[in-house]
């Protein structure tokens, strides 16, 4: 998740042409976190030529702007309810009748806060602690009430520290705005498979985030096709993935519901981002903006879609063709149990020189 607090990008790269962005969907976006507020994100949307959005809640608090998001453009916005790594920290493995006191439950997760006094205004300034039972009935009611809504942002991050409050940050230049908290691992696992679990049972697919834990995602994912049969009926977006091409190879191998995306803004970042793109399978590659400024959307997934078609030898038409039908499968649920047939060598063969003619009839 980028959320826009970091977003910056002075590409001038020319915009698709509006025709080929009306067939695309933003796989992964967040104008419930857009800094100029809600009714601008409103507004935003309504001039981007992007065809979908799918809107990811990522805290406690804006689950309520995704539901504002899929009310006001229900035909443009996929919502997608859920918590994400950095903010898992506020809930409590405790039942509502046993919830632990705002002290002990962040003593008892960062056992720092017991040794290091300094930690304390940090631990004033977070929310207090909500039962993850409390939690979760209200993410299935939202499940529920949108009935083409889905789970995300969920996922796993080792490499994210809590902010220190606006008012102890140092002067910019001047220091880490970090703490040296991180939630506990395994912590974040509780969280995800408590979320995976319901997903899977009502049926939704998944917006999943990885940062710096390829193996514990590989881990818990394998443990899912080991021992629940549920989980192959649904899809899992690996967002901004930032794994090795390798271990994308690795997981499409084992996985046939893993569907990876892309942001120019984040994945763009790494030296092996052509490879990256070029390790996915085609009927497992979609785009995203992970953009909270909404209006800078449209810019993004063509910036993205220029660097796939770089890094693959495809046209733009053939591109967004692509992604269209990739789109479309993501949406499927899969029969339980069931596995689709992987495509012959032959037939992978045949695929890429009709992809080779016709970047070379679009250069004629």
């Amino acid at each position: 998740m980028g959320q826009g607090y970091t977003e910056q990008t002075d590409n001038p790269l020319a915009m698709l042409p509006v025709e080929l962005l009306q067939r695309l969907t933003d796989a992964h976006c967040h104008p419930a976190d857009d800094l100029a507020g809600l009714d601008t994100a409103l507004i935003a949307i309504e001039q981007l030529h992007t065809g979908r959005l799918c809107a990811q809640s990522s805290t406690l608090e804006n689950q309520s702007y995704t539901r504002s998001l899929a009310v006001a453009h229900p035909d443009r916005v996929v919502p997608f309810f859920g918590l994400h790594p950095w903010f898992v920290h506020s809930i409590s493995l405790s039942s509502p009748s046993s919830l632990p006191n705002k002290q002990e439950h962040y003593t008892t997760l960062f056992p720092e806060v017991g040794t290091d006094p300094s930690l304390q205004p940090l631990v004033d300034s977070l929310l207090p602690p909500t039962s993850l039972e409390t939690y979760l009935t209200t993410l299935e009611q939202n499940l529920i009430q949108y009935p083409h809504s889905h789970v995300g942002e969920i996922g796993l991050d080792r490499a994210f520290r809590l902010p220190l409050p606006t008012h102890l940050q140092p002067p910019r230049g001047h220091g880490s705005s970090r703490s040296k908290l991180q939630t506990p691992i395994e912590h974040q696992l509780a969280l995800v498979r408590a979320q995976l679990d319901l997903a899977i049972k009502l049926r939704r697919h998944v917006s999943f985030h990885s940062v710096r834990s390829s193996k514990e995602t590989v881990t818990l994912l394998r443990d899912y096709l080991d021992h629940d049969p549920g989980f192959q009926s649904i899809h899992a977006c690996l967002h901004s993935f930032g794994g090795s091409p390798e271990t994308i190879r690795q997981l499409q191998k084992v996985h046939h519901n893993l569907f990876f995306s892309f942001a120019a803004v984040i994945s763009g970042r790494s030296p092996r981002f052509s490879e990256m793109l070029r390790a996915v399978d085609d009927a497992r590659l979609l785009v995203e903006s992970d953009f909270s400024d909404t209006l800078k959307i449209d810019e993004q997934i063509s910036e993205v879609v220029e660097a796939i078609c770089t890094a693959r030898s495809w046209t733009r038409e053939y591109c967004v063709a692509q992604l269209e039908k990739n789109w479309l499968s993501f949406l499927e649920v899969e029969p339980e149990g069931s596995r689709p047939k992987r495509k012959s060598k032959k037939e992978r063969k045949m695929d890429e020189q009709a992809r080779r003619r016709q970047a070379e009839e679009a250069e004629e």
